[in-house]
C-alpha cells in the first residue's frame, strides 16, 4: 500500500521524465501504479496535475506549482535522514561530582587528545537525573543496581567504604574498637541529597550505623573527605576516594575487621533507545576500560 510520501516520489518522477512509463521504470513499479497514484493525488487535491494525450503528458500550471513544493518536501526529508555534515553533537555524561572531577575529567582529556572532533557535555550531579528529559547519553551512579528495562547498565562491582582519620586525630582521640565506639568520637556526616537525610555508615553483616556525634555535616562527598583530611573527625569514605591518601599515610584506616564487603553498586548505564552513535560507543567503551582498571579506579587500599 502506497502512502503520501510514495505519491510525492512517483509524482516528481513523472514530472521529471514527462512519461508515466519512464517514471515507473525509475521507481520500479508498473505504469498502472503510477497512473493510479496520480489519479489519487488529483482526487485529493481537487486539481489536474497532468494534461494527458495519447502520446505524452503535459504538466499543468497547478502541477508545476505542486512539483516545486513536492521537491522541497522531499529535499527536507532527505536532509533529515542524511549523515550530519556539521560537528557531531556533544556526548552528554552525568555522574556524581567526585567521580566527575577525579576520574571522568582525566578520561575526557585522553579522549579529546586522540579524537579532537568529539565534544562533551558533563553534568555532575549527586541526585538521580532523568536521563530521558536531560538527553543524557551515558550515566555513572553509585547505589542499588539499575534494573529499569529502559536502560542498559553494566556494573563494575561493589563500592566499599573505609573508616579513616588523620594520625593526629587518632593520637588525640584513640582508635575505636567497635563501630559503636564512634558514638563517642568526633565524626563527619554526609547528607543524601535524594532522601534529605544522613547516609548511614556501612559495616559487615549488613550492619548500618549513624554516629551520634557528628561535628561536621555536608551534602558533598568531596567536602566531607577534605574535612576528614583536615583532622576534623573520623569519616567513612569510599575506597576509591580514600585509597591515595591512605597509601601516602595521610589517613589511617580503622575498624578494618568490620569493613563492609560493598553495599553499593557502581554502574555505567545508557538509555536503551535504538542505535548507539559511534562517538557515544567510543566514549562508553573508554569509560568501561578505565573504570575496570583497579590501578585507575581503586577498589582496595
Amino acid at each position: 500500500m502506497l502512502n503520501r510520501l510514495d505519491y510525492l516520489k512517483l509524482f516528481c518522477s513523472a514530472a521529471k521524465h514527462k512519461t508515466f512509463k519512464d517514471a515507473a521504470i525509475e521507481m520500479n513499479v508498473s505504469p498502472q501504479v503510477v497512473t493510479r497514484c496520480i489519479q489519487e493525488l488529483e482526487s485529493q487535491l481537487g486539481e489536474i496535475l497532468f494534461i494527458r494525450s495519447t502520446r505524452n503528458i503535459q504538466i499543468s500550471t497547478f502541477g508545476s506549482q505542486f512539483y516545486e513544493k513536492a521537491l522541497e518536501t522531499l529535499r527536507m526529508l532527505d536532509d533529515m535522514f542524511s549523515p550530519p555534515t556539521e560537528e557531531n553533537p556533544s556526548v552528554r555524561i552525568t555522574a556524581p561530582l567526585v567521580i566527575c572531577r577525579t576520574f571522568i575529567l582525566p578520561i575526557i582529556g585522553k579522549i579529546t587528545a586522540e579524537y579532537p572532533d568529539i565534544s562533551f557535555d558533563l553534568r555532575p550531579s549527586d541526585t538521580f537525573t532523568n536521563v530521558v528529559e536531560e538527553k543524557i547519553d551515558i550515566g555513572i551512579r553509585v547505589g542499588a543496581y539499575l534494573t529499569n528495562t529502559r536502560f542498559i547498565a553494566r556494573t563494575f562491582g561493589k563500592v566499599k567504604h573505609v573508616v579513616v582519620a588523620t594520625p593526629t586525630l587518632i593520637e588525640r582521640c584513640g582508635i575505636p574498637s567497635t563501630p559503636t565506639d564512634l558514638h563517642h568520637l568526633p565524626t563527619t556526616a554526609l547528607l543524601d541529597k535524594n532522601k534529605k537525610q544522613v547516609w548511614p555508615w556501612f559495616f559487615s553483616d549488613h550492619q548500618n550505623l549513624i554516629p551520634a556525634r557528628p561535628v561536621f555535616t555536608t551534602d558533598d562527598s568531596e567536602t566531607e573527605f577534605d574535612a576528614v583530611c583536615a583532622g576534623i573527625g573520623f569519616g567513612q569514605i569510599a575506597v576509591y576516594t580514600a585509597a591515595p591518601a591512605i597509601k601516602k599515610g595521610l589517613l589511617i584506616p580503622v575498624l578494618q575487621a568490620f569493613e563492609d564487603s560493598g553495599e553499593l553498586d557502581l554502574f555505567l548505564y545508557r538509555p536503551q533507545s535504538g542505535p548507539v552513535p559511534a562517538r557515544v560507543r567510543l566514549v562508553y567503551d573508554m569509560l568501561v576500560k578505565y573504570f575496570s582498571d583497579p590501578e585507575y579506579f581503586p577498589t582496595t587500599y
